[in-house]
C-alpha cells in the first residue's frame, strides 16, 4: 500500500512555507537515559519520558529497537503544532509489554478521564500485544472528547487484554480520529473499532485481516454515554479479510463506505445495523466497493433493522460489486435489505445476482428485484468470477478485460480515485478498482 508522508516532513514543509514556530525535536534509543536531554547525541530511553515531556510542536523520533508501552496523558497539541511520536524508520520499532502506569492492560494508551488530548500522532511504530496486552488505545470520556488524534503507518498484532478479547487500534469518544495506512492482524477482537458517539473521523488506506471478529467495527454505543451516534465518517481504500465481518457499522450516519475490498470473511462484507447505538443506518452511501463472499458465508452487504424506529432512511447503494460465490444456493445473495426502508433505497449501477429482504427465504433475482421494486435498473449480473476479475482463485480483484463492471457505473463526484489510488474517469467502473 502507498505510504503517507510523515507528519514531521508536513510540518517542515508548512512550517518553511508560512514562517511558523515549532516546537523541540527530541530522540528516544534503546542507548540512551531518560535522565539525558533527549538531544540526538544524548537521547531518552523510553516512550513514556517522551510522552511526559513534549507539548504542543514537539517531535519525538525513536531509533529502531523494542521498547515498553506507554500511557499519553496530557498531551495538548494545536491544528498548526501538533505533538508527534514517530519511529525513525517506520516499520523498526516495536513497543512491547506495559508500563506501570496503565490503566487497562494496553500497551499505547492515549488516554485522558479529566480532559481531552488534542492533535496527537502516533507515527510508524510495531505494536505487538504478544497475546497478553492490548495494542493502540484512544479514549476519553463523553464529557471531554477527545479531537485529532492520528494513528498512521502502524502495525498492531497480537492484542489480548489480560484473560479477555482486546482490539488492534481501538478509539473511544476521540472525533475527528484519523486511521491511515495502517495494518492490524491476529487480534482476539477487531482489527480497528472505532466508537462511542465519535463523529467526523476518516479510516483510510488499512489492511485487516485474520482477526476474530471484525476488520472495522463502528458503534455508537449509546450504554457508555454520548448521543449514542456516529456521523460524518469516510471509509475508504481499505481491504479486510479472513475476519468474521469485514466492516460493521451499529448507529452510524450520514457517513461513506467507498473504494473498500473485502473477501474471505466468515460471515458477511459490510454488514449495517443497530444494537448498542440509537438509530438504525440512514443517510449512508456504500459507493465503488468490492465485496466477495465465500461458499458458507452470509452476504457481501447485509442490513438488519434494530430495535430503534429511527433510521433506515435515504441509503444509497451505487457501483458495487456485492458477489457471492455459492451461486447454486438460493438462500444467499448479493444484499440483503430492510423491507420497510425500500421507499427511500437509491441503489443502481451494481454487479448482483440476487437480493433478498429482511433476511427471509425467498430471494429476488435481478430482474425480479428491477420488477418488483424499481430498484438497480442500471446494475448487471454475472456468475462468473472468473469474468468479472482477473484472478478470482488467487484474491485478485482488479477487472479482467472484458468483464461486466468495465464501463457500467455511473459518475460519482467525491469518488475521484479508486483503492490503488488510481485516477476515475468517465465511465465508471463498477467496484473498488478502475480497469
Amino acid at each position: 500500500m502507498r505510504r503517507f508522508s510523515t507528519m514531521l516532513a508536513v510540518s517542515l514543509i508548512v512550517a518553511l512555507v508560512s514562517g511558523m514556530s515549532f516546537g523541540t525535536t527530541y530522540y528516544v534509543s534503546t542507548t540512551g537515559l531518560d535522565t539525558n536531554p533527549g538531544t540526538q547525541s544524548q537521547p531518552w530511553a523510553t516512550l513514556q519520558k517522551a510522552a511526559d515531556t513534549m507539548v504542543a510542536g514537539d517531535t519525538t523520533l525513536v531509533a529502531a529497537g523494542t521498547y515498553v508501552g506507554v500511557r499519553v496523558e496530557n498531551m495538548l497539541g494545536t491544528s498548526g503544532a501538533p505533538i508527534t511520536l514517530m519511529a525513525q524508520t517506520p516499520g523498526t520499532v516495536t513497543v512491547q509489554g506495559v508500563t506501570a502506569r496503565i490503566k487497562h492492560n494496553r500497551t499505547f494508551e492515549i488516554e485522558n478521564y479529566n480532559g481531552a488530548i488534542n492533535y496527537v500522532v502516533v507515527d510508524g511504530f510495531v505494536v505487538d500485544g504478544n497475546n497478553t496486552a492490548g495494542g493502540i488505545d484512544m479514549r476519553s470520556v463523553s464529557t471531554a472528547m477527545n479531537s485529532h488524534i492520528t494513528v498512521q503507518n502502524c502495525t498492531v498484532l497480537n492484542a489480548k487484554n489480560g484473560t479477555s478479547v482486546s482490539t488492534g487500534i481501538f478509539s473511544a469518544f476521540t472525533n475527528y480520529t484519523l486511521v491511515q495506512n495502517c495494518t492490524s492482524h491476529n487480534n482476539t477482537e477487531h482489527g480497528c473499532y472505532t466508537n462511542n458517539s465519535a463523529d467526523n473521523g476518516t479510516v483510510r488506506c488499512n489492511l485487516w485481516y485474520s482477526n476474530a471478529s471484525c476488520g472495522h467495527h463502528m458503534n455508537g454505543d449509546k450504554s457508555m454515554g454520548g448521543d449514542g451516534q456516529m456521523t460524518g465518517w469516510l471509509i475508504e481504500r481499505n481491504t479486510s479479510y479472513s475476519n468474521t465481518n469485514g466492516y460493521d457499522g451499529d448507529g452510524v450516519s450520514s457517513s461513506t463506505w467507498k473504494n473498500n475490498l473485502a473477501y474471505l470473511n466468515s460471515s458477511k462484507g459490510i454488514q449495517e445495523t443497530q444494537v448498542d447505538g440509537t438509530s438504525n443506518p440512514a443517510d449512508d452511501r456504500w459507493v465503488n466497493n468490492t465485496l466477495v463472499e465465500g461458499v458458507g458465508g452470509f452476504y457481501p452487504l447485509n442490513f438488519a433493522k434494530g430495535r430503534s424506529k429511527v433510521g433506515g432512511t435515504n441509503n444509497v447503494i451505487e457501483n458495487n460489486i456485492l458477489f457471492h460465490a455459492d451461486i447454486a444456493n438460493t438462500m444467499r445473495g448479493g444484499l440483503d435489505y430492510v423491507s420497510g426502508w425500500m421507499s427511500t433505497l437509491t441503489s443502481d449501477y451494481n454487479v448482483i445476482n440476487r437480493f433478498a429482504l429482511d433476511d427471509v427465504k425467498t430471494k429476488y433475482t435481478l430482474a425480479q428485484w428491477q420488477t418488483t421494486f424499481g430498484k438497480d435498473l442500471h446494475s448487471v449480473p454475472c456468475t462468473d468470477p472468473n469474468v468479472l476479475f482477473n484472478n478470482y482463485a488467487g484474491n485478485d480483484f482488479h477487472l479482467k478485460a472484458g468483464s461486466p463492471a468495465v464501463d457500467a457505473g455511473t459518475t460519482l463526484a467525491d469518488v475521484t480515485e479508486d483503492h490503488d489510488g488510481a485516477a476515475r474517469t468517465a465511465p465508471y467502473d463498477i467496484g473498488c478498482y478502475k480497469y
